[in-house]
Order: structure tokens, then sequence, then C-alpha cells
């Protein structure tokens, strides 16, 4: 008998990098906050949580959330009916 698997990667996080600009443009200030830090240390995902899907920024070696967005209401889903215009 052949058996072969199939490894599917699954859901995945995309990170995104957030710069000094960005940090001081939301008020922290790295030194004053987070002294020893970098804006490397910083990240920006989607979270789900019970109020809904955000894009959040967090330090990393903390998970201090330093911005909170609220996004779309399905998160990374996107409908396929989204920008159907229907008359």
């Amino acid at each position: 008998m052949n058996e072969s698997t199939s490894t599917h990667p699954g859901p995945s996080v995309t990170r995104g990098d957030v710069t000094t600009d960005e940090l001081a443009d939301i008020g922290v200030d790295i030194a004053v906050d987070f002294p020893g830090s970098t804006a490397a240390d910083f990240q920006r995902y989607p979270v789900l949580s019970e109020g809904g899907w955000f894009i959040v920024i967090k330090h990393q070696p903390s998970l201090t959330s330093v911005s909170r967005t609220p996004w779309t209401a399905l998160g990374p889903i996107e409908l396929t009916s989204k920008n159907l215009n229907i008359y």
C-alpha cells in the first residue's frame, strides 16, 4: 500500500515591522517607555479578541500592546462578493 501524506501549511500570521516614526506618532517614546529596546522589538499583526479583529502593535519581548486599531469584521477573510455591485 502506497501512503502519501500531504502537509498543508495551515494558517499563518503576517507580521510587519514598525518604524521609530510610527511609534512616535502613536505616542511611544522608546527611551522612556521601553528602555534598552529598539523599533525592531515591535511588530504589527492582526489579533482576534472578544471585541472582534484588531491590528495591534506590540513590544515583542514583553507582549505589551502599544496600539490597537479595529480591523474588518472578518479579519483576513475576504469575501469574493466584496466589490460586487448589484443594481
